[in-house]
């Protein structure tokens, strides 16, 4: 093919013509998708005017009816009238009996005056399902009573070992504009980069892996929240707080604070999450299965003074069991150490506490349990989805800062979101498709510095899951991570693993208001973690690395194109970690609380490297800084 030397006159450039055949096919998507749009409100219209078809139906058969009883009417009056009234039967029916009872002879054989006949129904884009209730009784503990329980096998090769279900190439819906890539920017060196004029700043930042990771084989799974001076942390199989606002940690072991003995012990997936509204950290453990098959996830409760007081020691919970939340498990289940509670997380809404969990296998589970009751300390009384609803939501969390509707969403292809919704007013959950531009869906891979690929055990699991999720008012944000390549022939080319990020708002039809990409061309990103301040702004943590990096976390504000990470790992590798934590700061709601790590090279340890965990406070220098001075203390 000839080499193109230049254009003649008239003619546009190959970059113009690419542009003006990318805009034709974007011009065309979008007007088959209103078309879509406007055969399903059609439908809506049919369904509407079917009913009320059948209703005047029904008022013409009523009307009919009641004519023919007062003409029966009639005739029984006549009948029961002298000289006729030797007809006592029917004088007594007249008495006793509704008027059209008195022409037996015509009610027998009478057909409706008007026949309904339903329309075929129309294929349905949604769904909805009832949720199941269950109720547990609390348990207390006090003082870490217990022994400390001896590990014996690594939760690496226990849990998560379930595939993330296949997401295959969806309908063409539009090409991704890849926008500004996104910068990692060091808080030490560069605080007060980024380019706005407003950068993030950092209140506090605390590493404290000397103290929280003995066991620095395990994927860190970083959780946390935090309440003024009180922090809460938490890793794999081990739990820090703070009292002095996140300026030291002391370590714990969560098995010499509650009873270890159910199903098969505790292990490992932990969750920390702040409720002001009634002041409570609420802790989330994840159990093993144990010999019948069975686990279960252990839901506590304390206040940030309690939890000052009794040293992290005294806590209210309730156990959530498989049973109770509908799943059957067998013998083999313990057998082949399937977890089928598993991978859980926490979200809070106005008056509900939301725990989102995976059923091994199957589905994602939704729990809703009353705020009050956790407060109360009694009973609690839940409700849960039927996880059978929830296979593409495998993996998938509850939005932060959820308010009244809950809201949860998993991929059907590379151009569709399942977006579920649970309103607080309701005891009904529900589910629609809402298209997306398509995003690229191979594998998902990273080389970093040290020639290991981080997210090798990311593309098993939780691979796509729609794991970054959080409401900004009325509309409803979610991020997962995509591979490297394009989501459609003739779309952008994303060099590396890359966070994909879509707004949408469920008032408007779940109308896709936005859809952008954090990515770079040097480095990858991979598992979201969202929130919202007060200012209405999305709070990010996150991984990345590749490169000449290796594997780290980061923090950051959507908007910014920037990510800020605490200190370089020196190590990756091949299953760097399941998820990080962004939170929105309390009582100061305008920031955001942070927790993620490092990996660094130790040969002190039998593995080789340890995780360095770190709480950041971060937010706008405006807010941290407003008289000006350092940064981070």
């Amino acid at each position: 093919m000839p080499r193109y030397e230049g254009k003649r006159e008239g003619e546009g450039s190959p970059d113009e013509v690419s542009t003006l055949l990318r805009t034709l096919i974007e011009v065309g998507v979008s007007q088959n998708a209103l078309l879509a749009s406007l055969a399903r409100k059609m439908d809506t219209v049919t369904c509407v005017l079917e009913r009320i078809s059948k209703q005047t139906s029904e008022i013409l058969n009523e009307v009919h009816a009641q004519t023919a009883s007062e003409a029966a009417l009639v005739e029984c009056r006549h009948v029961c009238t002298p000289p006729h009234s030797s007809d006592f039967t029917c004088c007594e029916k007249l008495l006793t009996t509704p008027v059209e009872r008195c022409a037996p002879h015509e009610a027998e054989n009478h057909k409706p005056y008007c026949e309904y006949e339903p329309c075929e129904p129309t294929e349905e884009e949604g769904g909805s399902a009832i949720s199941t209730t269950g109720s547990v009784a609390p348990q207390r503990t006090f003082g870490a009573p217990y022994p400390p329980a001896v590990r014996t096998g690594a939760p690496e090769i226990e849990a998560n070992r379930r595939p993330y279900p296949a997401v295959p190439r969806g309908p063409f819906r539009g090409f991704l504009d890849p926008g500004q890539a996104a910068q990692p920017l060091d808080i030490q060196s560069d605080a007060g980069g980024g380019g706005n004029p407003d950068p993030v700043a950092f209140g506090k930042y605390t590493s404290y892996g000397n103290v929280a990771t003995p066991l620095s084989n395990v994927a860190a799974d970083i959780s946390g929240s935090e309440s003024g001076s009180i922090v809460l942390a938490t890793g794999n199989w081990y739990a820090a707080y703070s009292t002095d606002a996140g300026t030291t940690f002391t370590s714990v072991d969560p098995t010499t604070i509650f009873d270890n003995t159910a199903d098969g012990g505790f292990c490992c997936d932990q969750i920390i999450q702040y409720v002001p509204s009634i002041d409570r950290f609420i802790w989330l453990m994840q159990f093993k299965t144990g010999t019948n098959g069975k686990n279960r996830v252990r839901v506590a409760a304390s206040s940030p003074e309690t939890v000052s007081s009794s040293n992290c020691t005294s806590w209210t919970y309730w156990d959530l069991t498989s049973d109770a939340l509908g799943i059957v498990t067998t013998a083999a289940d313990a057998t082949n150490r399937i977890h089928n509670l598993d991978y859980p997380n926490l979200s809070v809404g106005t008056n509900y506490l939301y725990i989102s969990i995976d059923n091994w296998g199957g589905g994602r589970i939704v729990v809703r349990i009353p705020l009050s009751e956790i407060a109360a300390a009694g009973t609690i009384n839940f409700r849960f989805t039927n996880w059978a609803n929830g296979g593409n939501a495998y993996g998938g969390h509850v939005t932060q800062n959820t308010g009244d509707v809950a809201y949860w969403a998993g991929s059907k292809d590379n151009a569709t979101l399942q977006v579920f919704s649970w309103s607080e007013d309701s005891t009904s959950y529900f589910w629609r498709d809402v298209g997306v531009n398509n995003w690229p869906n191979g594998t998902i891979t990273s080389t970093a510095a040290n020639g290991v690929d981080w997210l090798n055990f990311e593309e098993g699991f939780p691979r796509y899951a729609v794991i970054g999720a959080t409401r900004v008012g009325n509309q409803v944000w979610f991020a997962w991570t995509a591979s490297n390549g394009a989501g459609a022939s003739g779309g952008f080319n994303f060099p590396n693993a890359n966070v994909q990020v879509v707004k949408i708002d469920p008032t408007s039809g779940y109308k896709l208001l936005d859809q952008f990409a954090i990515w770079n061309n040097n480095y990858a990103f991979a598992y979201p973690a969202l929130a919202t301040n007060d200012q209405g702004e999305v709070g990010i943590a996150l991984g990345w690395g590749g490169g000449t990096f290796d594997a780290n976390s980061a923090v950051g504000i959507l908007g910014d194109f920037v990510v800020w990470y605490s200190e370089s790992s020196t190590f990756s590798n091949s299953r760097w970690g399941d998820f990080v934590t962004a939170r929105q700061a309390s009582p100061q709601t305008s920031l955001f609380a942070g927790f993620g790590y490092a990996i660094l090279k130790d040969t002190t340890t039998s593995a080789g490297y340890r995780f360095d965990p770190f709480y950041v406070l971060f937010g706008r220098n405006s807010i941290i800084n407003p008289g000006g001075g350092g940064n981070i203390q």
